[in-house]
């Protein structure tokens, strides 16, 4: 990815693709197995509760993986000021 695409919105740091044999696609897969078969246990109701839920803690890990990146692209900038421009006690 280079600053430049980043600024002119010709890329989304925050999309990757993933593995298929991967950890988290095999993760992924178990959690929509079992939510398929609790669906299939529920009244009609408590899947639109069930959904409801699913789509707030999607929304809600979606900021908190927003809130993450912007602080890691803060904690470099901040390492790169320092490193750039820090002082030390002990040297010049």
């Amino acid at each position: 990815m280079k600053l430049q695409d980043l600024y002119y919105g010709n890329t989304t740091p925050c999309q990757h693709s993933v593995k298929s044999e991967s950890e988290y696609a095999k993760r992924t897969r178990e959690l929509l197995e079992m939510s398929d078969s609790l669906k299939e246990r529920l009244s009609a109701d408590d899947k639109k509760l069930l959904n409801e839920i699913t789509d707030t803690h999607e929304k809600l890990s979606e900021t908190m993986v927003a809130e993450s990146y912007a602080q890691g692209f803060r904690d470099c900038a901040e390492l790169i000021i320092d490193v750039m421009f820090g002082r030390s006690e002990n040297l010049k």
